[in-house]
């Protein structure tokens, strides 16, 4: 029965090594997707300051439900009546940070990729920069409302007019047009430069000053190109660009935050975890700007103080409600190898728990090992899914909120899971999810652990029988 398993699981990775394994290479060495994975990582920093303050300004308290009866409802009475009377002075940094998100991704992806083709990399997140402000956020003359009161003539108020430039396409509603303009600026820039299609300056000029010559030619074509389009694109639909990527990506943006979308995601990811490759690299590169974007239009809801946030699937729910550990929920699994019987497993257990604490999990995936093990595949696969789902459900129908606040993927997931969502069910819900994946993972544990004492025992027995020739 154990041959006809492990030749079924044979079976099934060599099918693996010839579909996922080229393609996820090919995915993971593909500049223009690590270009667009490490723009948002750049952003990083700046969702995790904005979260910080939109955390400050959303206290978990509703002031119509709670009484000021002990010290902790005292205090959150107190912290729930700051947020409200300094909300503009607390949202300023988010608003300055999170909600330009699209811009800086812009910034980010267009230095990444001109660092892979060795190109001036200034010039060109500056031009990526520009040619993303032209696009998102054309300016417009317009007069701030506090300027104005009732006795004012017309030539006052224009003469209190000023150029304006709207942020609605800055934040999250722009980052798709951020990848398309970070990647396409720094191609057009290249392909001029390989036709040597640019101001040549002599080599006795600085090169800081023949860079920025450099760049004009380059800078001039991307401006009129991606303004002609958003020119023609307004005249023909009366829509911005990113309004127009926005409503082409919609039914992409259901389907990734969506039951199947979330289970699909896991499994993919997980296959490729199990052959060797890192699963959440790879499938971060193409997911990781819908979770990013989801998650800061979550943000931008509770900015403007929606009760009902729009999307569930983003990535603190990823690292804090899925992935418990590390990929495929690790956490349980170290926890039960830590009291194994078998001393490579307790071993690696002990040696685990405290990276896997902070979602760190190479060492038991690699150690245990997880990669190319037929016993411990389907939980390795199962059990990050199943917490997914039931997560997916508990967040679609209110019973616990959805993740708005960019938290360190390396907090402790029953904190973070809390600071993501101001919701105290979240962190309790983490804790269940832990003792159910400890469930889950304990026969094929149990099974795994059985087989490597049988190895072990004949290893020990190979021995004394060797002693016992050589003797």
């Amino acid at each position: 029965m154990g041959n006809s398993k492990n030749g079924i699981f044979e079976k099934f990775n060599s099918v693996l090594e010839r579909t996922l394994v080229p393609i996820g290479a090919k995915m993971a060495s593909q500049r223009h997707i690590r270009a667009i994975r490490d723009g948002m990582i750049c952003a990083t920093p700046l969702s995790i300051v904005g979260g910080i303050f939109l955390i400050i300004g959303s206290p978990p308290v509703d002031l119509n439900r709670i009484e000021a009866t002990n010290f902790f409802n005292k205090f959150l009475i107190a912290w729930k009546t700051f947020a409200m009377e300094h909300g503009a002075a607390i949202e300023l940094p988010f608003n300055m940070t999170m909600a330009l998100m699209g811009l800086f991704i812009a910034i980010g992806i267009a230095y990444s990729l001109a660092k892979e083709y060795k190109l001036d990399t200034l010039g060109s997140l500056i031009i990526s920069a520009v040619t993303f402000l032209i696009v998102s956020a054309p300016s417009q003359l317009a007069v701030f409302t506090e300027k104005l009161n009732d006795t004012m003539a017309s030539t006052d108020i224009l003469a209190n007019k000023v150029m304006a430039m709207p942020a609605t396409y800055l934040d999250a509603k722009g980052v798709f047009t951020a990848m398309i303009i970070g990647i396409v600026t720094v191609e057009i820039t290249r392909i001029l430069k390989k036709n040597k299609i640019e101001i040549r300056m002599p080599d006795s000029v600085p090169p800081a000053v023949s860079a920025s010559f450099s760049a004009i030619i380059p800078l001039l074509i991307n401006v009129v190109l991606f303004y002609g389009l958003s020119l023609f694109a307004q005249s023909a639909t009366g829509k911005l660009i990113p309004q127009l990527i926005m409503d082409s990506l919609a039914p992409l943006v259901k389907a990734v935050d969506s039951v199947w979308g979330i289970i699909l995601i896991s499994i993919v990811t997980q296959l490729l975890w199990l052959v060797g490759l890192h699963g959440s690299s790879i499938v971060s590169g193409v997911i990781g700007a819908f979770e990013a974007t989801n998650l800061a239009m979550n943000a931008e809801a509770v900015s403007a103080g929606a009760e009902a946030l729009p999307y569930v699937y983003t990535t603190p729910f990823r690292a804090f409600f899925m992935i418990i550990g590390g990929a495929g929920a690790t956490l349980a699994l170290v926890l039960l190898m830590c009291r194994s019987k078998s001393a490579h497993l307790k071993a690696i257990g002990k040696l685990s728990l405290v990276p896997s604490l902070f979602n760190i999990n190479e060492p038991v995936i690699f150690g245990a090992p997880l990669v190319l093990n037929p016993i411990m595949a389907i939980p390795f696969i199962g059990v990050q899914t199943v917490n997914g789902v039931i997560m997916y459900f508990a967040m679609k129908t209110g019973l616990i909120g959805k993740t708005f606040a960019s938290v360190p993927w390396t907090t402790p997931a029953p904190l973070g899971g809390f600071l993501s969502t101001m919701d105290w069910k979240a962190g309790v819900a983490i804790i269940l999810l832990l003792l159910l994946d400890m469930v889950l993972y304990f026969p094929f544990l149990r099974a795994y652990e059985n087989q490597l004492n049988r190895e072990e025992l004949n290893a020990e027995n190979d021995n004394l029988n060797l002693e016992d020739t050589v003797l």
